[in-house]
């Protein structure tokens, strides 16, 4: 029997709301019955295992990223583009989705195969923007001092204060666009030498 096609995300729907609530740990069908109204059969229909159910919640999150930066991207030109587009989506505050990436890590931890699409995603993205930029290595700095500001804030250790935090950014939005070339002076005209006479010059 086909299962009604609500139910899947039905089920993601729930799951999604109990790792950002009580963490992927407290992930059990019991409580995926009871908030998704789904029966225990239909979710595994779908769903097999835990694990395939935490993998699609990654999925789904790594598409609202990529998302995310192909928006700022659409809207975003000039040289290092994708750079811009990549620092302002990390640092643009998302508390959904740092519930979501908080409530998911204590599994991801522990589970190559969770860890796997968020390497993927890193590997891109980070590979994309140093292709993409005039200076790699500067990119490869911000994009990581970025993804650092996000894990910083989603596990609640960040020390910045909210205008400490408009600074950093605005610094890393300015470091990341291309830096002027020093000109050359241009070239002074050769030194003529005075007229000499016999006896000196005058």
């Amino acid at each position: 029997m086909t299962r009604p096609p609500h139910a899947k995300a039905a089920v993601l729907a729930a799951a999604e709301a109990i790792v950002k609530d009580i963490g992927a740990a407290n992930l059990t069908f019991d409580e995926l019955v009871r908030r998704s109204g789904i029966t225990r059969g239909g979710i595994v229909y779908h769903f097999p295992t835990k694990d395939a159910l935490l993998q699609a919640l990654v999925e789904n999150d790594l598409q609202h990223w990529n998302g995310c930066v192909a928006d700022k991207r659409r809207r975003t030109s000039g040289p290092n583009a994708d750079l811009l587009a990549y620092l302002q989506s990390s640092t643009e505050p998302d508390e959904e989705t740092s519930r979501l990436c908080a409530g998911l890590l204590s599994a991801a931890t522990t589970s190559k195969a969770l860890n796997e699409p968020w390497k993927r995603y890193y590997e891109k993205h980070h590979a994309d923007v140093a292709r993409a930029s005039a200076d790699p290595v500067m990119a490869c700095l911000l994009t990581l001092a970025a993804d650092g500001l996000f894990w910083q804030e989603t596990l609640g250790l960040s020390p910045l204060s909210r205008s400490e935090r408009r600074a950093v950014v605005q610094r890393m939005l300015e470091l990341a666009q291309p830096q002027p070339q020093p000109q050359a002076d241009a070239a002074l005209p050769p030194t003529v030498p005075a007229k000499t006479r016999r006896g000196g010059t005058r």
